[in-house]
């Protein structure tokens, strides 16, 4: 038996399905045209419920205390420019020469006193220091007084240096080995030496008593300390302090044949530099050999 044909449709076996046309939620005016959907809007970004300041709603966002970040993400400024700190200060037009300089040259010129050395460089380096900032004439002279200065400096060094090392040498008993010049204040008790028969003595060669030589130092004592007490006041204290303490020292032959003198300051400048009388025996012609001394 045959079955008959018919239109409808036997029964889904699963689910119902939804139809797009009646269940769908959006649906276009016009069937030609494709269903677009909406686009979604993100809430706004609200501030931190503790008032501070950072970047709300990012995940993973965090703000130090004391942080100032600018809110919702946007950078901060730029700090406002303050200039080239290299850029040269601008200099001051002065008319006329630097009087530092002017100075520093005077001073340099006139080493040869120790001061003025030393005033010269002084001088020289603030004038150079002035001049960096001003247009002014003078740096020439600020450069020459500041060089004349530094080698007056080095040259009273280095003399000072050579009357320090010119020192006699000595043995262990103090008696000098070999010929050397020095200065009056190098002499000992028992020097030989040459080189003091001139009206100022300012500095001697100083050799064995064995070689032959002119006088022969005594012994040496000092006046006592207080003004210049004048040149007749201090020849007399030492006339009467050597013949006091010198002639005990000499030997009987040298009491006869050699004759006394002394060494002692002749002004008041040589007075602040030494109260020292010196008592010396000179040979009356030419030259003597052998120790004067008992």
């Amino acid at each position: 038996m045959l079955h008959g044909v018919t239109d409808e449709l036997p029964p889904p076996s699963g689910p119902p399905q939804p139809n797009p046309d009646v269940d769908s939620p959006v649906r276009a005016a016009d069937s030609s045209h494709p269903v677009t959907a909406p686009i979604p809007v993100p809430p706004p970004l609200m501030p931190p419920p503790d008032g501070r300041t950072g970047r709300s709603g990012t995940p993973g966002a965090h703000v130090a205390p004391g942080q100032t970040d600018p809110p919702y993400g946007i950078p901060a400024a730029a700090p406002p420019e303050t200039g080239d700190p290299f850029t040269a200060r601008p200099r001051i037009p002065v008319p006329g020469s630097n009087g530092l300089a002017i100075a520093a040259l005077c001073c340099g010129i006139f080493g040869f006193v120790p001061l003025a050395a030393v005033v010269a460089i002084v001088l020289g380096i603030v004038a150079l220091n002035q001049l960096r900032d001003r247009i002014q004439r003078g740096k020439g002279m600020a450069i020459a007084g500041l060089a004349l200065g530094v080698l007056w400096v080095l040259g009273w060094v280095a003399f000072i240096v050579a009357v320090a090392t010119d020192a006699p040498a000595r043995n262990a008993s103090g008696a000098v080995t070999q010929s050397s010049d020095a200065s009056v204040e190098d002499l000992k008790a028992g020097d030989c030496f040459s080189g003091a028969g001139r009206t100022e003595v300012d500095s001697v060669t100083i050799v064995p008593c064995t070689s032959p030589h002119e006088s022969q130092v005594v012994t040496i004592f000092a006046m006592p300390s207080g003004p210049w007490p004048g040149e007749d006041k201090v020849v007399a204290a030492a006339e009467d302090g050597c013949s006091e303490r010198a002639d005990p020292l000499l030997t009987r032959q040298a009491f006869d044949d050699l004759r006394p003198s002394f060494i002692y300051p002749q002004d008041a400048f040589s007075w602040r530099g030494s109260r020292e009388i010196i008592c010396t025996v000179d040979a009356p012609k030419g030259t003597t050999t052998g120790s004067a001394l008992r």
